[in-house]
């Protein structure tokens, strides 16, 4: 059992073929938003990452995130075709739940854009002494996260083309 899931009170594991209640819509497409731009591929259909509790959802294991500095060919985002991977069936466990509906990015465009260069100055300070090795990597994670907040319109754009 993951950590993330011990310390998630009566959550349960995110199962295939569930479906998203009008009330975890907004949060599911915050997350699906936050794997495309973070780069996390492992929120699939097979492997979920992510607990539920009624209408409640939490996502746990981010390990396979920001390894956009080792993929070839690699586009941010904010390109067209940066989200393409969202594509294929079974790559995110929201893609298809939020697929032709209509929704309003409006309050995930507020988070984002209210994102500071402060708190991610905040981010940077609570990274553990013993990463000390893993400079660029940080680095590289949080360059990502300030240019997608200072491309959020074009993120939501490209989102915005994966789900219609």
């Amino acid at each position: 059992m993951a950590f993330g899931s011990t310390r998630s009170t009566g959550f349960s594991a995110w199962s295939s073929g569930q479906r998203l209640s009008d009330a975890m819509r907004p949060v599911a497409a915050g997350i699906l938003l936050f794997d495309a731009i973070i780069q996390n591929p492992d929120r699939r259909a097979e492997n979920p990452n992510c607990l539920v509790r009624g209408n409640e959802l939490r996502i746990i294991d981010h390990e396979l995130a920001f390894a956009h500095r080792l993929i070839l060919l690699w586009r941010a985002p904010w390109a067209l075709g940066g989200m393409r991977d969202f594509e294929t069936p079974g790559r995110h466990i929201f893609v298809h739940e939020l697929k032709g509906a209509p929704f309003d990015f409006s309050e995930i465009k507020y988070r984002w854009s209210a994102l500071s260069d402060g708190r991610l100055q905040e981010y940077e300070g609570a990274i553990p002494s013993e990463w000390a090795a893993a400079r660029a990597d940080i680095d590289a994670a949080l360059k990502l996260i300030a240019e997608a907040r200072d491309n959020i319109d074009a993120c939501i754009g490209e989102l915005g083309r994966i789900l219609a």
